[in-house]
């Protein structure tokens, strides 16, 4: 039988959900009878955040094709208050930051403090579940360890193929949300494409205590993560030990490896690992008629940091209103699931875009360059305005730190003079 949770099974424990057992069950998929208002593929955060805000006013199923929600953990764990307030994740909290140091090539070590907390260490697991119970508590159903295999267009609704162990069922839909990762099925099948580029990640949990605990650290440089970077995050009694580098540059678990003797920390306990792709730069086009793709699925990860937490909430956001809209006016349209797009672009598109243009600079600078950067932003003046930056924006910034730093300019002119004044 299908592993589903309805929203006439909120009295069950999340615990005994997760772990397979004490499930309840809903007759009637294996017929085809099963109709549904809004389907989301992906029980991930940005699934769920979904789920949640439709509540009640829509008949909502969430596939996920794993059988356990908040596994495989594939994140760093690092998000700002305003995810934590937009998903009411207090509770999976292990740590809070105020600071990073950044950490070039040349051994330069480059220290920003914030004011007050830039950034909490989250619990992934635990994260997840939480949005996870907050989705069934609205009245979300789930359908774990189901594979969304296909859909097509019957005109007045979708007809959508899953598989759950082993056995395919059909189910409809009015509406159909693509929160499925990196490689959504949903996109390929609509033919909406691919994010624009892929980079390759691998964290640990190391069994050792970091003497900060309110400071993340950074590195930086093309034989420590190259086109990207690596953290040491202190979570408390452990610490998590992380990078990504592009995709062309081979495989993470080479580079972590040196890293860790680098730091002297190879021979200490590993208590968990975990690997991962980020998608970067968005689709172009995230919505059609009776569907909207959204967070990972549409690049929408954020360019300078891998993050997708927060800009995939906001995209959740603005499906949810989106598709609200379609029931209210009986019109699934892409007419408007494209106000989706619209509103997604409005809140989050020119931060994307920005970070994007930023990142194929930085993607271009070798080693040499990167020590160079980093003794013009050590001047007091540049390391003032980084205290400033916000994480989920960083690129608001970027105009003063070329104005205090002009000298920034040579690495990119036309492009880096674009950010000046606007």
């Amino acid at each position: 039988m299908t592993k589903i949770i309805s929203r006439y099974s909120r009295k069950l424990n999340s615990y005994d959900f997760c772990a397979g057992t004490k499930i309840r069950y809903i007759r009637g998929l294996h017929d085809g009878s099963m109709e549904y208002d809004l389907v989301i593929v992906g029980g991930g955060p940005v699934g769920c955040e979904i789920a949640a805000r439709v509540g009640c006013d829509l008949k909502s199923l969430v596939i996920e094709e794993h059988g356990q929600i908040g596994l495989p953990v594939q994140c760093a764990g690092l998000i700002t208050p305003r995810v934590v307030e937009m998903t009411r994740t207090e509770d999976s909290i292990l740590n809070k930051l105020s600071s990073a140091h950044f950490h070039f090539p040349n051994g330069l070590v480059l220290e920003v403090r914030g004011k007050g907390t830039k950034a909490f260490v989250v619990d992934r697991k635990s994260f997840d579940q939480i949005c996870y119970e907050r989705a069934v508590s609205a009245g979300a159903s789930f359908s774990l360890s189901s594979k969304f295999i296909d859909f097509s267009n019957e005109g007045d609704k979708l007809k959508l193929a899953i598989e759950t162990n082993g056995e395919r069922q059909i189910i409809s839909t009015k509406l159909l949300i693509g929160a499925d990762g990196y490689r959504s099925r949903v996109s390929e099948i609509e033919g909406l494409g691919r994010p624009l580029e892929r980079v390759k990640g691998i964290q640990v949990d190391i069994d050792y205590e970091m003497n900060e605990q309110d400071t993340v650290q950074v590195y930086l440089g093309e034989k420590v993560a190259p086109g990207f970077f690596a953290w040491m995050i202190p979570c408390g009694s452990f610490t998590r030990l992380g990078l990504c580098i592009s995709e062309q540059f081979g495989t993470p678990a080479n580079y972590l490896r040196r890293l860790l003797k680098q730091l002297g920390l190879d021979q200490r306990r590993r208590i968990r690992a975990s690997s991962g792709i980020i998608p970067i730069g968005s689709l172009r086009k995230t919505y059609a008629d009776r569907l909207m793709i959204v967070g990972d699925a549409a690049g929408q990860a954020k360019p300078l940091s891998g993050g997708g937490l927060y800009t995939g909430c906001v995209a959740a956001q603005c499906a949810t209103e989106a598709a609200l809209r379609c029931f209210e006016e009986e019109d699934f349209s892409a007419r408007l699931t494209s106000t989706y797009q619209r509103a997604w672009k409005r809140q989050i598109g020119r931060e994307l875009d920005r970070g994007y243009r930023i990142r194929k600079v930085f993607t271009r600078l070798d080693d040499r360059k990167l020590d160079e950067i980093g003794s013009i932003l050590k001047r007091e003046e540049v390391i003032e305005i980084l205290s400033t930056g916000d994480i989920d924006f960083p690129s608001l910034i970027a105009p003063s730190i070329l104005k205090a730093a002009p000298s920034l300019l040579k690495f990119s002119p036309q492009l880096l003079r674009s950010f000046i004044g606007k």
